[in-house]
């Protein structure tokens, strides 16, 4: 019983940034850049996940409402909560 559950996936969420990371390079590095970025890196018209972490009104709270509405400039990606909750992980340790 125990290999079995040592084999099973933990949920997203119990995973931490680093799955939101994951997430991120697989559905939003085409357009965003999603690690740090270098001192003095130019800004691009899309912003970076840095960016959006540092803006003052980024919350959990916000990156959820917004990461669960369509949006008329990104792709629809349909993420579970697990998944939104992970990804937002992520960029807030960006901070």
């Amino acid at each position: 019983m125990a290999i079995i559950l040592a084999l099973l996936p933990f949920p997203a969420a119990a995973q931490g940034p680093g799955v939101g990371w994951s997430l991120a390079e697989r559905w939003c590095m085409a357009c965003h850049v999603i690690e740090r970025e270098p001192p003095g890196a130019p800004a691009q018209a899309v912003p970076s996940f840095e960016a959006i972490a540092a803006k003052p009104g980024t919350t959990a709270e916000s990156l959820d409402r917004y990461l669960s509405v369509g949006h008329t400039r990104m792709p629809d990606f349909a993420m579970s909560r697990a998944e939104r909750k992970a990804l937002i992980d992520y960029i807030l340790s960006l901070r």
